[in-house]
């Protein structure tokens, strides 16, 4: 993450934080461009539990795509984005990308980082858009079966581990994946999966359970 981003984003994030959230969050900057991510992440889920909303979950999920959990990092995304969509930007799309592209999520990572704009500077957006151009014969074949259904096994799992979350990623890459094929291998077990998960989302939502 670029350090000048990072700080201007936390000192926006300390003016509306409660007292000790915003010292959490500066403690895990400083972590998180020291590269000691382990530490960073400690920090900022203190900052987490401290705050008055959800912004710090952006910067949990970051750091978690650093340290190369990227089923975590996209349980953290999702739950960002659901307390606290307007600190959403560019840099965090990036990052969002990166865990979608470590989980084989492929076709979700294009998507996100077709949305990074300029404000992430030039050399993020250079990243962005050669990670892209890597990806593009990979979207663009025509996916085997086994392909397929080894995102139905991820979802399967993430099912039994109660990760609602995790589970509609996977569904969602497996109906894209199915409406490449002209026979649309599997398409209407992953719609009704993704209706499974996004269900239960919800419920989780309502009780405060979400994952």
């Amino acid at each position: 993450m670029r350090r000048a981003a990072l700080l201007l984003a936390l000192v926006s994030f300390a003016a509306r934080a409660e007292p000790g959230a915003d010292a959490h969050m500066l403690d895990g900057a400083r972590y998180f461009q020291a590269g000691r991510y382990t530490e960073a992440l400690v920090e900022f889920r203190v900052a987490a539990r401290l705050a008055a909303d959800g912004g710090a979950s952006w910067y949990v999920a970051a750091t978690l795509v650093k340290l190369k959990r990227p089923e975590e990092a996209l349980e953290e995304f999702a739950r960002a984005e659901s307390t606290a969509p307007a600190d959403r930007d560019g840099l965090f799309d990036y990052y969002h990308a990166l865990a979608c592209y470590d989980a084989r999520l492929y076709l979700c990572a294009d998507q996100l980082l077709a949305a990074v704009g300029a404000e992430v500077g030039p050399r993020i957006g250079a990243q962005a858009r050669k990670v892209r151009a890597d990806l593009a014969p990979v979207i663009s074949a025509v996916p085997a079966p086994a392909t397929i259904d080894w995102y139905h096994a991820r979802a399967q799992a993430a099912f039994k581990a109660g990760s609602m979350v995790l589970a509609g990623a996977y569904l969602r890459e497996a109906v894209s994946l199915a409406d490449l094929r002209p026979d649309g291998y599997r398409r209407g077990d992953a719609l009704a999966g993704l209706a499974r998960a996004r269900a239960g989302v919800a419920q989780a939502a309502r009780t405060g359970t979400a994952r």
